[in-house]
């Protein structure tokens, strides 16, 4: 079996750190380690920390001053012994088979693919599931990455160590140019440069949406946006403009689905954002299909048309779904 390295960074993660822990030590595949990294709370995340440490001795903790989520990832790197690296975010759930399901999969895949990623919902405050996020992307992923991240977040991939050393970890540079946020983002573009992907098509992770999230400040994940599509163009300047465009377009989706939830502001959100795609669109003579299907995958998750509502998993609590279930509200089309 092949040693696991689980890495949580918590800042003031006092209210969901243990049940995060849990999800961790719950787990089906028993060769791990977890490495929590208080990095500078003033609660008590490091007491809670230090009490599941002393009953579970793969659990350790590293207390250092706040530096950010990338130095702390890198940090928990530094110490971790694992050939796989689980990241995980301290409000975030994991189902008892993620690790096992994962391994099993990237270990049977060839040595070139660096990566498995997995089905995840978002979790409100008390774990139950608002939507759910299912993708069926593998192989070379760097193109549909500009277009949107749809790993999603930290918590989701197992990553082979070394491809994360020949990387360097997490980059604190977004974090010193005060545009944190898309750090997962920028790590999984650098990933898709060197190795390929492949899927564990199951719903694994709940990512807990809390309103005092980092990636709740449009100003600032607009900004790591930006930083991070920038390092896309830079790196791959081959790659056809009109991704960025369709990126930026989903990206504004995202940011006002955030500013406001109301109905009536995300139509027009939705209509501005196509409005440019389509004008950078009709120079090249032409409307897209693709467009077209992201549109009509948009409308029918914001108002649930044509779907099984009641089939829907919507508002049942995280631990109580099976991996392999499927939303007929979020994925409609399938």
């Amino acid at each position: 079996m092949a040693l696991v390295s689980v890495l949580i960074p918590a800042y003031n993660a006092q209210k969901t750190i243990g049940e995060t822990l849990k999800a961790a030590q719950q787990q089906t595949y028993g060769d791990l380690e977890i490495i929590v990294v208080d990095d500078g709370s003033t609660d008590e995340t490091a007491d809670i920390v230090s009490q599941v440490s002393d009953q579970d001795p793969r659990v350790s903790l590293i207390r250092q001053s706040n530096t950010g989520v990338a130095v702390a990832r890198n940090t928990a790197l530094a110490r971790s012994k694992g050939s796989l690296i689980a990241p995980l975010d301290a409000d975030d759930l994991w189902h008892p088979t993620k690790i096992e399901r994962q391994v099993a999969n990237l270990l049977k895949a060839p040595d070139h693919v660096g990566l498995d990623y997995c089905w995840f919902v978002d979790i409100d405050a008390d774990s139950k599931i608002t939507r759910c996020y299912m993708s069926r992307l593998q192989g070379d992923i760097y193109q549909p990455l500009i277009v949107g991240n749809f790993i999603g977040n930290s918590s989701v991939p197992l990553i082979r160590r070394t491809l994360l050393e020949q990387i360097g970890g997490w980059d604190p540079g977004l974090r010193a140019a005060n545009a944190q946020g898309c750090e997962d983002w920028l790590l999984y573009l650098q990933i898709a440069e060197r190795a390929r992907a492949v899927l564990s098509p199951a719903l694994l992770v709940g990512y807990r949406q809390l309103p005092q999230m980092m990636s709740r400040n449009v100003r600032q994940m607009t900004q790591s946006y930006e930083l991070t599509m920038n390092y896309a163009r830079a790196s791959r300047p081959n790659v056809p403009e009109d991704l960025f465009a369709k990126s930026r377009r989903d990206f504004d989706l995202y940011i006002s689905g955030i500013q406001d939830t109301t109905r009536t502001s995300k139509i027009q959100e939705m209509l501005a954002a196509t409005r440019r795609d389509l004008g950078i669109r009709s120079k090249r003579g032409g409307f897209s299909s693709d467009l077209a299907r992201g549109l009509l995958r948009t409308v029918l998750k914001v108002y649930h048309l044509g779907t099984n509502v009641s089939a829907s998993i919507h508002g049942c609590h995280f631990g109580t779904i099976e991996p392999n279930t499927r939303c007929p509200i979020c994925d409609p089309l399938e």
